[in-house]
């Protein structure tokens, strides 16, 4: 059984093998627009980038030649979300572990006396 060190020094491995990665989706987008004869005709798709930065919205449109890149920096993007994921179980173990820790060493030290803490 690996230690919680051990499991942590692996997942900061599998960290810095993802390389590129982004946070957010891919949109398939379409507009349409009334041609000369009346008829309305669909445009597009045309892809956005969508993501949070700062509490606000922001959207990117990507070009097709580039759909391929963002869907693989996308995915290692959800692979990275679950890492961190982990990494941040594993940190919050080792501080229930400290928590119980220091719950046991303060069990077992002696109070001091009521004499030890008078002030003058």
């Amino acid at each position: 059984m690996q230690t919680l060190e051990q499991r942590r020094q692996k997942a900061l491995e599998e960290l810095m093998a993802i390389g590129t990665a982004r946070r957010g989706q891919l949109s398939e987008q379409y507009y349409e627009q009334k041609g000369s004869d009346g008829k309305i005709r669909r445009q597009g798709p045309y892809y956005v980038w969508q993501r949070w930065v700062k509490g606000r919205k922001h959207s990117v449109r990507v070009p097709k030649t580039m759909i391929a890149q963002v869907k693989a920096d996308l995915a290692r993007g959800r692979q990275a979300q679950a890492v961190f994921d982990k990494l941040f179980d594993m940190m919050e173990e080792s501080a229930v572990v400290q928590d119980a820790d220091s719950k046991k060493n303060s069990r077992r030290s002696n109070p001091p006396s009521v004499a030890k803490l008078r002030c003058f």
